[in-house]
């Protein structure tokens, strides 16, 4: 199998059909792509300037939007950036002692990977298959005096699994009485929630020293290529250290005007109503027929779903140009794990239907 370290990162195979990166389905606002061209136009006052170092227009919309102060908020070249920065401005306050760093698996594989860069102890709290890899009150086991930070990821990558608010609390919670930073990565919120009125109001759980909300732009808009993500801090101090970790210029003229064309926009309400509707119908169809074909398939509210399947089908669904995320080389995962992500209608259709064939089931019956 062709090394596949992040979805979407199979570039000399023909693919028709990329189901392991998880964007929205409806692709970039409309609206967005207008401002982005308007933007080409003008040419020398986005092409010709440096952006803005410190992302302060940006900053203070969505301080206006999350209602907290926007001298907590650290903008970045994508969340991935943001999390190496995170985890070198936690290292510098520990100074030549190594950090001490709880991460359940199997989870995103950046945070492993920005802890070793810096040396950090890593130690793992593996999530039960019998349990559909789920964080329970056996997590707050390994939250000990002796830990650093712990990261939790909200929906998590790649099961979909939603924490419950209680549970939440209650680690955050053991979390703020032991000294333990904890950053909660909630990147695939906006995509994971049933209703608007619902809202991620982490940063606002008690008076916790220490808590970094990661969140992007990137999934909601369907924006990887222009890379902008942001975290919020808990305090004013603590984003600081995290700005000082991040290269001069991080985010790009154009990121920025993209990220403040949405948050200005009227008509981002209705378009995060019409994800939504669109990956609940979508997500239900595709989990119903996985299950139809012999698949194990987590419960998860995110907008990709993870699923087991004896018969290989990683390289045969790319024999046919069809792209899915083998999760193999996930920390907890074995062979036979797959993520899709949830796409249109037709799409979902397509890929059913070709794992169909693979298996050489035969298509139901259907009523007249």
């Amino acid at each position: 199998m062709t090394e596949q370290i992040h979805g979407g990162m199979l570039q000399d195979s023909p693919i028709s059909l990329d189901f392991s990166v998880n964007i929205n389905p409806l692709g970039m606002p409309q609206y967005v792509k207008e401002a982005l061209r308007e933007a080409v136009d003008r040419g020398e006052e986005l092409w010709e300037k440096y952006p803005d170092p410190l992302c302060r227009e940006l900053r203070e919309r969505l301080a206006d939007c999350h209602r907290v102060s926007a001298k907590r908020i650290v903008c970045g070249n994508g969340a991935s950036e943001l999390i190496v920065a995170i985890v070198r401005a936690f290292q510098r306050r520990k100074g030549t002692d190594s950090l001490a760093c709880v991460l359940p698996v199997p989870s995103f594989l950046e945070y492993e990977r920005s802890l070793q860069a810096v040396g950090a102890g890593v130690y793992f709290y593996h999530m039960k298959e019998e349990e559909n890899f789920m964080v329970t009150e056996t997590l707050l086991e390994k939250l000990t005096p002796d830990m650093d930070v712990l990261f939790l990821c909200n929906p998590n990558n790649p099961t979909g699994s939603l924490l419950s608010e209680e549970l939440l609390k209650v680690i955050l919670d053991r979390c703020g009485k032991n000294g333990i930073a904890v950053i909660l990565d909630t990147c695939f919120w906006e995509l994971a929630q049933s209703s608007l009125a619902e809202e991620d109001r982490a940063w606002d759980y008690g008076n916790y020293l220490d808590l970094i909300v990661l969140k992007a732009f990137t999934k909601l808009y369907a924006i990887p290529g222009l890379r902008l993500g942001y975290c919020i801090c808990s305090d004013v101090n603590l984003a600081e250290e995290i700005m000082a970790q991040v290269p001069c210029w991080n985010v790009s003229g154009m990121a920025q005007t993209a990220g403040l064309t949405v948050l200005n926009n009227k008509e981002n309400i209705d378009y995060i109503s019409q994800t939504k509707k669109l990956i609940g119908r979508e997500r239900n169809y595709l989990e119903e027929e996985l299950q139809r074909l012999g698949m194990k398939v987590l419960p998860g509210q995110a907008n990709f779903l993870c699923f087991y399947s004896q018969e290989p089908l990683y390289e045969k669904l790319l024999g046919r140009g069809i792209l899915i995320r083998d999760c193999r080389n996930f920390r907890g995962l074995e062979a036979g794990w797959y993520r899709v992500a949830v796409k249109g209608h037709a799409e979902n259709s397509l890929l059913i239907e070709q794992i169909r064939q693979i298996l050489k089931i035969p298509e139901p019956i259907k009523d007249p």
